[in-house]
């Protein structure tokens, strides 16, 4: 029944996404981050839909009449740099090509949605339907999750879909924390008072659930992204509330294992899990020093024949203290170190680019719109990249879509701060222009 019901539902919106490509480009992010054949269990398993999606974008913008202008920037070409250096880091791979082009595939459906989301979306029903789509898929999580946690009492461990990159508990947190300022967007712009309680009632038990996953660099972000939006926000009393609110259900249900673990934070360095990840990022930085351009390719450094002869060379890094390296290869365990070691200094230089350049963006962007939709987007855009950047220092998801999806956004942001300082610079040469005219 289920599966009948979902291909009616997609048989409908795939025709409705033809006529309208932002729809479409929706649908597409949304089924890559929802990935639905992992809830369904009949014929309707077999049907790729992100695939489906990504081609019924792809038709809906070549058919389209009305494109958009093509604003392409400098954060457009550092990440088209960026992929472009992963393909020759990828071509001189020292692992398995063959594995190595299937990450490296992956990546590159990552970059082609990024590209149709620059050349599509523009108005504010774009940028929410971008947002809905992300709401209803790791929101989602974050409510069915947030809703067994509460139900156990504090006991369930909260985690995405098996086989899903969200399956980790870790990952579950980053993408978790960069969804709940997107929602709070959602709830500025919704003029419905139901769906705002809706709303609000989801990005309580979104909270709620990244604390349930009982990860300590998602309760790190956790901490940093609400300090930073309570800074920012101009309803402090209201979020005082909201946090006082949080604190006083997560203490009732957060068991004391869960406070034990939390207290490791402060002796990190003796801690078992950190020291692990100390010796991976080690072993990343050795892969750099190594191939300084080029990196050791998509998940190299982690590969064991690679990572044991890497490890002869660990005491030339015995000025930062950690335990030795075993035989066993580890992940890179950081979204910056494991593009270290994938892709070398080069790599790293273009991928920290794009996140300081589209920070700069984001300030100007919410500068210059002051207290209308799009300021209050970049605000929240900053805030989930803040988390991102604070959280994704402990886990590997340096290619993580929905990353790639907001520096999309701040691309399209920017374009139509272009197009709106254009137009005020044509207005205000018209009256010249009629003056010298007389």
């Amino acid at each position: 029944m289920r599966d009948i019901v979902f291909i009616i539902f997609f048989v409908i919106i795939l025709f409705i996404s033809f006529r309208k490509p932002f729809i479409a480009v929706s649908i597409w992010l949304w089924s890559g981050l929802f990935v639905p054949v992992y809830w369904l269990y009949g014929f309707a398993e077999a049907i790729r839909y992100n695939v489906v999606f990504a081609a019924s974008a792809m038709i809906a913008y070549a058919f389209f009449k009305n494109k958009p202008p093509l604003k392409l920037d400098a954060l457009f070409y550092l990440v088209l740099l960026f992929f472009l250096h992963t393909t020759i880091t990828t071509n001189n791979t020292l692992i398995f090509p063959a594995v190595s082009w299937i990450i490296w595939e992956n990546f590159f459906k990552v970059i082609l949605l990024f590209l149709f989301i620059y050349l599509i979306i523009r108005k504010q029903n774009h940028f929410s339907l971008m947002i809905w789509s992300i709401g209803l898929s790791i929101g989602f999580f974050g409510l069915v999750e947030g809703l067994k946690f509460i139900k156990s009492g504090g006991f369930h461990q909260i985690h995405g879909p098996s086989g899903h990159i969200l399956a980790d508990n870790n990952h579950m947190a980053l993408a978790l924390l960069m969804t709940i300022p997107l929602l709070i967007f959602l709830i500025s712009i919704t003029p419905e008072k139901w769906l705002k309680i809706g709303l609000i009632g989801l990005v309580f038990v979104c909270v709620l659930a990244v604390l349930g996953t009982k990860s300590r660099g998602g309760f790190i972000g956790l901490v940093l992204v609400g300090g930073y939006f309570w800074l920012k926000t101009n309803r402090k009393l209201l979020a005082t509330i909201g946090f006082l609110i949080v604190l006083f259900v997560a203490s009732d249900l957060l068991p004391d294992k869960w406070f034990s673990r939390m207290e490791t934070i402060k002796t990190a360095e003796s801690d078992g899990s950190f020291s692990n990840r100390l010796v991976s990022w080690k072993i990343h930085t050795l892969m750099a020093l190594e191939r300084p351009i080029l990196g050791g390719g998509f998940r190299a450094p982690q590969y064991g024949h690679i990572w044991r002869s890497l490890s002869y060379d660990f005491d030339k890094l015995s000025f930062i203290p950690s335990s030795q390296p075993s035989d066993k290869g580890w992940a890179a365990h950081s979204i910056y170190f494991q593009v270290l070691g994938d892709h070398g200094f080069v790599g790293l230089f273009l991928y920290l680019s794009i996140i300081v350049l589209a920070f700069l963006k984001l300030s100007s962007i919410e500068k210059y719109f002051k207290n209308e939709w799009q300021s209050k987007l970049a605000r929240m855009i900053k805030v989930s990249l803040m988390a991102y950047c604070v959280s994704g220092a402990a886990v590997s998801m340096a290619y993580f879509e929905l990353f790639y999806v907001l520096i999309a956004m701040i691309g399209c942001l920017s374009a139509l701060k272009t197009a709106s300082e254009s137009q005020t610079k044509t207005e205000r040469t018209k009256p010249d222009e009629a003056m010298w005219s007389k």
